[in-house]
């Protein structure tokens, strides 16, 4: 459906390596069907943690310093992804908002290099 009635796709918790392949799919059912409309894709990422969390934060969280973490995030874009949304691995309240700020400051603006 979305593909020849939306102008917009979010995959809920898709891996990162199927989206290219769920992209293009995307891209060929809405060209067969006609529509000509441009859509926003989106995708939702991997669990962050801006820095080194010293505690297990699961095998898929994005982790380290924040020029390795934009440069991963980047990808999407390379996949054709237009806009992503961030989650966050924290414990307590304060442990997001620090990483939000961290987010905020030190990663966001390297997205769009």
């Amino acid at each position: 459906r979305a593909a020849e009635r939306a102008d917009g796709w979010l995959p809920q918790g898709d891996p990162r390596d199927r989206l290219p392949g769920q992209i293009a799919r995307l891209r060929a059912l809405r060209e067969a069907a006609g529509v000509t409309e441009p859509i926003e894709i989106g995708a939702i990422t991997e669990p962050l943690y801006v820095g080194e969390p010293g505690r297990p934060v699961g095998r898929r969280t994005l982790t380290g310093k924040p020029d390795a973490i934009a440069e991963s995030l980047r990808e999407y874009a390379a996949m054709g992804v237009d806009q992503i949304q961030v989650r966050f691995r924290s414990r307590s309240r304060t442990e997001l908002t620090d990483q939000m700020a961290a987010f905020a400051a030190d990663v966001a603006p390297h997205l769009n290099q």
